[in-house]
């Protein structure tokens, strides 16, 4: 295990910790356990996206801490930090993946990408606001809107369940599940030469544009 790469890695799993809180936050909501209407829900669950999206970009950050990134130390803002990794580290998202026993598998779909994170972060910017005095009551409600969260919520399930991180080395890449036995966080590295060859641009897998 690379020592560099310890306590960054220690910290993202801190990160990944406070982010299983925040999905089980929603499951109760959507679960109709907290006696809200159902219009503060709705603003409570895109209330946790936001922050789910903010936990993701920041826990990128923290993984990629060796880069330059002296810029974004006291960002918080989703996209901004989202953009400017993605010019210092290309590759530096994560990629979701699943597991059969021992064996590892790159998803190509259905989970969060980069560029839905973006928008999902920007669109959780405008569900949060009042909007101005001549605006329509806001607690408004509608089944759609509790079909969209729980969309949001699987793709974000389907990315930090099980997802692998590639660093800006190409040698190391480091899998991380949310949930181990014992319901914690857990991760483990794999570096070598060989693993040029599982690196997204060479496999193709996860092309997203921002």
């Amino acid at each position: 295990m690379p020592s560099k790469y310890r306590q960054a890695l220690d910290r993202y799993s801190e990160l990944m910790e406070e982010a299983k809180l925040r999905l089980l936050a929603m499951d109760t909501a959507l679960g109709g356990q907290t006696g809200l209407p159902k219009g503060a829900i709705r603003e409570y669950c895109f209330l946790q996206l936001r922050m789910l999206c903010e936990l993701i970009a920041l826990a990128c950050l923290t993984a990629h801490g060796d880069l330059e990134t002296s810029k974004l130390k006291g960002a918080y803002e989703a996209d901004r930090i989202i953009r400017r990794l993605q010019r210092l580290h290309s590759e530096f998202y994560p990629i979701g993946a699943t597991r059969v026993q021992y064996q590892v598998k790159l998803r190509e779909d259905g989970f969060l990408t980069k560029a839905e994170l973006v928008r999902l972060y920007r669109k959780c910017g405008v569900v949060l606001h009042r909007g101005s005095f001549n605006a329509q009551p806001s607690l408004g409600y509608s089944d759609a809107d509790i079909e969209e969260i729980r969309m949001w919520k699987q793709k974000i399930e389907a990315l930090l369940s099980c997802h692998a991180i590639f660093m800006a080395d190409e040698r190391t890449m480091v899998l991380f599940v949310l949930r181990n036995e014992e319901g914690r966080v857990q991760w483990r590295t794999l570096e070598g030469e060989q693993m040029k060859s599982l690196w997204p641009s060479r496999t193709g897998t996860a092309k997203d544009e921002l």
